[in-house]
């Protein structure tokens, strides 16, 4: 029997929501970068180590909302116009699972004004404090994104948010801000190719840790923010996880593993959230470059999931879904005992859904050209042939799960997942 996995929360969400700070112009580390300044505006506070979890993981996922670079483009001005939106999805995501749901207030209000100019009707004291703490950080962060020496800026983004204490921000916060910038490590920590060692130090007490059922949950908000970078794969994920569990099941693996196949399934195109969404929405055959940075989300994948403690089993399978048996698959070019069972499941669930889910240029294959597909995929030396045969003597039920699918995180974290 398998051991399931218990992870500290916030390593968890630090790793996860390196996924979501792919740019235009790359990693920029933003969730991490704004955890950061609020983790030092709270130690200056002299806040009790106990709220520091609850900050740090708010912190650490505000941008819950955001999937395409699009909407992040525009929350990269210092003066967001209508941050709304993505604040309400991203407290949406958060409250319906019971270990984030603390979260959820606290993003929904990160955007909130001091003055009071904001949708939710609160002003002053009355937004939460975390917000306020994250607002700024926040702004703070996008700021400093600027070339050279960022001790060159430190003056010029301080009056920046000098000048709108009272109105944008909480001038307490702010008068405790420009003490806390004062310190050159504050922003040679936040530029510094260390952070999440700088990080880690300074959140070493964070207690909360998951248990299997809170990964799954998790798990799922990923999934629907991966699938809300392309609204023609609306709900690729959560299928692909559904079908792979079921053929985990139907192949004898034992439940903690079936629960691990169910995670792998979630975030096997965690990679997808670095790739530009016109690449993704293109409907025509892709060019030799563009299918080149295709190849980059498994890689993206196999790196963040990398940086789990506990979750090595389910990154091969998530991020081995491309490899073939014959070795002409990426990004590693594994071939056969190379793959273990799992990123073969991994391999056809994903291969299935793709073809019975409906697109904007087609609708859902009927199960001859399924099989047919699959069928020339097993000679041509790319998918394992035994996990095809699995998958045919239980299509129906595979086919019946797009509309389990479609449910996204509604149903409880451990239901029909055994």
């Amino acid at each position: 029997m398998s051991t399931a996995p218990k992870i500290q929360l916030y390593k968890l969400l630090r790793s996860l929501s390196l996924a979501m700070d792919y740019q235009r112009n790359g990693l920029m580390r933003h969730h991490q970068r704004v955890a950061l300044i609020a983790s030092y505006i709270a130690r200056e506070m002299q806040l009790e180590e106990s709220d520091l979890p609850l900050l740090y993981c708010s912190a650490v996922i505000h941008d819950a909302g955001t999937s395409t670079f699009r909407e992040k483009a525009n929350l990269e001005k210092f003066e967001v116009q209508n941050p709304w939106e993505h604040c309400q999805k991203g407290a949406a995501l958060l409250h319906n699972l019971q270990i984030l749901a603390p979260l959820s207030e606290i993003v929904l209000h990160h955007h909130d004004r001091w003055d009071g100019q904001n949708p939710s009707g609160l002003a002053g004291n009355a937004i939460p404090l975390f917000s306020r703490i994250i607002f700024l950080a926040d702004r703070v962060d996008v700021l400093s994104h600027q070339p050279g020496n960022i001790l060159d800026h430190r003056e010029q983004i301080m009056q920046k948010i000098s000048a709108r204490a009272g109105t944008m921000f909480d001038p307490d916060l702010v008068d405790i801000f420009l003490q806390v910038a004062r310190k050159e490590s504050l922003w040679l920590d936040l530029t510094s190719e260390f952070i999440d060692i700088h990080l880690s130090k300074r959140l070493r007490t964070c207690p909360l840790v998951t248990g299997q059922d809170e990964i799954i949950g998790i798990s799922r908000i990923f999934a629907e923010i991966i699938d809300g970078k392309n609204p023609f794969t609306y709900r690729h994920s959560r299928l692909v996880a559904e079908v792979a569990a079921l053929l985990a099941r139907r192949a004898g693996f034992d439940p903690v593993q079936q629960k691990n196949m169910y995670v792998a399934g979630l975030l096997h195109d965690l990679g997808k959230l670095s790739v530009p969404e016109e690449v993704l929405e293109k409907p025509a055959g892709l060019s030799k470059q563009e299918f080149n940075i295709i190849k980059r989300h498994t890689y993206v994948t196999y790196q963040i999931l990398g940086l789990i403690d506990g979750f090595e089993e389910i990154n091969q399978w998530a991020s081995y879904h491309h490899e073939k048996l014959n070795g002409q698959g990426y990004p590693f070019h594994l071939r056969g005992e190379e793959l273990p069972p799992g990123s073969r499941i991994m391999a056809v669930a994903d291969i299935f859904s793709a073809l019975v889910e409906d697109r904007p240029y087609r609708k859902g294959m009927p199960r001859h050209k399924v099989e047919k597909i699959l069928g020339d995929m097993v000679d041509g030396g790319s998918i394992d042939g035994d996990v095809v045969q699995l998958l045919a003597s239980h299509y129906q039920e595979a086919v019946s799960l797009k509309d389990k699918a479609s449910e996204g995180l509604r149903r409880p974290p451990d239901a029909d997942i055994k």
